[in-house]
């Protein structure tokens, strides 16, 4: 082809060796500037994208957060999407494919809320907030708190903390004095029930 333009533009008057020599030296030039743009569009995540830390804390933070709500229960399909998007997006992060471990982050993000969300609407209880009753008594009642009724003055009311019932063992010969017992017990139980034989099948003729 380079030496088909050589020969058509022979009639100008300018030498064939000069003119291919040009070309070629432009194909050159044309095939490194290509060569340059593919590299910068292949490393383009690592030179231009900046690393998304922010965003892989917020979307950890949200999968902690629908964790605490028991969405792996509650909302198992959405928890589960938002552990593997974020798995991906450590991944590519690993490999420093910002642009893909951002976006995979997000994805991550948004199924952690929508698990959140779901489990929250399923009747899930934050776990830091799950031994809290709402309806329970106000804990200032009684010490002249806040809607307690009661001046500053009065009394407070303290009750007496639960006792717990200690467990009391059984020493090994007691227990085996209590199972010899019941093993005397059944076979005594046994032996004095009596056996009725087996009924014998009547031939039906």
């Amino acid at each position: 082809m380079v030496q088909a333009r050589c020969l058509s533009i022979d009639f100008l008057g300018v030498s064939p060796v000069r003119i291919c020599s040009l070309f070629c030296f432009q194909v050159v030039q044309l095939v490194s500037r290509a060569g340059v743009l593919w590299l910068v569009t292949l490393t383009g995540c690592t030179l231009f994208a900046t690393r998304p830390v922010q965003e892989m804390s917020f979307t950890a933070a949200a999968i902690r957060a629908a964790k605490e709500v028991q969405s792996d229960t509650l909302a198992p399909e959405f928890f589960r999407q938002s552990n593997e998007w974020f798995f991906k997006a450590k991944h590519e992060y690993k490999y420093k494919n910002f642009k893909l471990a951002h976006d995979y982050a997000a994805k991550a993000r948004f199924f952690a809320e929508q698990a959140e969300f779901e489990s929250l609407r399923n009747g899930g209880i934050r776990s830091d907030q799950a031994g809290v009753d709402p309806l329970a008594k106000d804990p200032l009642a009684g010490a002249g708190g806040v809607g307690s009724g009661a001046g500053p003055g009065a009394p407070s009311v303290k009750e007496k903390p639960y006792v717990y019932p200690t467990p009391t063992g059984v020493s090994v010969d007691e227990y085996d004095k209590r199972k010899t017992a019941e093993e005397q017990a059944v076979q005594q139980q046994q032996s004095s029930t009596p056996r009725t034989p087996a009924p014998t099948p009547s031939s039906g003729k």
